[in-house]
């Protein structure tokens, strides 16, 4: 699948010089409940701190027809399984003022595995493409290996959050490393607030907390983190494991709450009431603040060794929180250099011995807490915003198009008449909901809920 070639410059003169680019993302979006989509809206608000930023607009890809409600930016939503609606907004921005696109590409939003409709947005497209990659699979199957260097085609920059991604994507699938940035994931502010004033505000004052948060499901490995407990309790009775997040609504679309009741069992059975609390909602980003606040020792004891990025594994190393991760792919590189401590999979003791060794030794938990915040300090979400606007910047530069008319340098609303008969194209085509997940979807619903 060749990439497009321009011809062309794309922009036309601004006051005062060049306009800012405009960028339209490709993504799932709030109110929507996934990473990808809180990802997205935190890239939004980075990139607009930025004094040449343009306005963005979304195409907010769905999955059957939830009825959701959109805010600003999202301009058209795209029904994952219904490529007609791809093309549609394929249209929609080759007629707009969008000078590049943003693909936050994960497996599954885009109908599978092998994204058919992906392709046929890419192969319509007349604009320059930035693609974010959150999950890069090594020794990937043919199919697979095939996909995403056909994406890389198609795509003028990829952007990845972990170093080793670079060497695996050049060395699994052959894709130059010139083409591929590195860019860290963005992290949220550290609270102002004292460990002991957060904890106060929780209810665990006193209480050596230990804390994993994000969208619960199997992957996580949550049940060995809670299985650690009876070796830690003994040493530490002051201790207690708080679980912050809702069941991933993917994985309550397939087995409802099974996950959560079976490490409820295990709770009851064991006794453990007073040192389990489980928050079961999907938490706004001030409280995730204030969880990681009052955290000691943040867990993160996922399941998959090939796990590329973590949101919440971010948000934590930046918050400056001590932290103990099974060695997965981003945890390698994101605590490497004594950042934190790596523990086998599957490994209660692991886990135990780890937890214990660190409050045991509260001057080794400093240590990592200030090893944490200092390497943070480059993964905030303005820094991050403003390395992808300065990306941004360059590719829309260098790419070059067919001149639009006049009337494209105005304001991209969904009053234009081609951009209104465009979303009205889309939603005639709406197809009814499907009866269930794809089976594509199903294989790689773990990468989709590990995050």
């Amino acid at each position: 699948m060749p990439a497009h070639r321009y011809t062309t410059n794309r922009r036309e003169a601004w006051p005062g010089g060049q306009r800012p680019s405009r960028v339209a993302y490709l993504s799932t979006y709030p109110p929507r409940e996934c990473g990808i989509a809180t990802f997205c809206e935190d890239l939004i608000t980075a990139t607009l701190l930025g004094d040449n930023a343009g306005e963005p607009i979304v195409v907010a890809m769905e999955s059957g027809n939830h009825g959701r409600e959109y805010p600003w930016p999202v301009a058209l939503r795209v029904d994952d399984d219904w490529e007609e609606q791809y093309a549609a907004a394929a249209d929609f921005i080759n007629d707009s003022s969008v000078d590049l696109v943003s693909i936050q590409h994960e497996f599954g939003i885009f109908g599978g595995i092998e994204g058919r409709g992906l392709f046929r947005f890419l192969e319509r497209l007349r604009t320059p493409v930035v693609t974010t990659l959150h999950t890069v699979l090594p020794e990937p199957e043919e199919r697979l290996r095939e996909n995403m260097q056909a994406l890389a085609r198609h795509s003028q920059r990829l952007v990845v959050m972990n170093g080793l991604a670079i060497d695996i994507l050049h060395r699994d699938y052959g894709i130059d490393k010139r083409k591929i940035e590195l860019i860290h994931h963005g992290t949220l502010p550290p609270s102002l607030e004292s460990k002991e004033q957060a904890k106060e505000c929780l209810g665990l004052s006193g209480r050596k907390v230990i804390s994993t948060f994000g969208l619960v499901a199997r992957g996580k490995g949550l049940e060995y983190a809670i299985r650690a407990l009876p070796h830690i309790l003994p040493r530490h009775p002051d201790a207690c494991y708080v679980i912050v997040g809702q069941t991933h609504p993917s994985v309550q679309r397939v087995e409802k709450e099974s996950y959560r009741e079976e490490l409820l069992r295990f709770v009851d059975d064991h006794g453990l009431h007073n040192s389990v609390r489980f928050v079961n909602r999907y938490v706004s980003k001030s409280e995730i603040v204030r969880y990681l606040a009052a955290t000691d020792i943040y867990i993160t004891p996922y399941l998959n060794p090939q796990q590329i990025t973590s949101g919440t594994l971010a948000y934590a190393l930046a918050a400056g929180t001590a932290i103990v991760s099974t060695a997965y792919l981003y945890a390698r590189f994101l605590l490497d250099d004594d950042r934190g401590v790596l523990v086998d999979f599957r490994s209660e003791s692991d886990i135990a011995q780890a937890v214990n060794h660190l409050l045991d030794h509260p001057e080794i938990q400093r240590s990592l807490e200030r090893r944490g915040r200092l390497y943070g300090q480059q993964m905030s979400w303005p820094a991050a915003g403003a390395h992808y606007l300065n990306l941004f910047e360059t590719v829309a530069r260098e790419a070059v198009r067919p001149a639009r008319p006049v009337h494209a340098q105005l304001q991209l609303t969904l009053t234009n008449p081609v951009e209104r008969n465009a979303r009205h194209a889309i939603e005639r085509s709406r197809p009814a909901p499907a009866a269930g997940a794809s089976a594509a979807s199903d294989r790689l619903l773990r990468h989709r809920t590990a995050r």
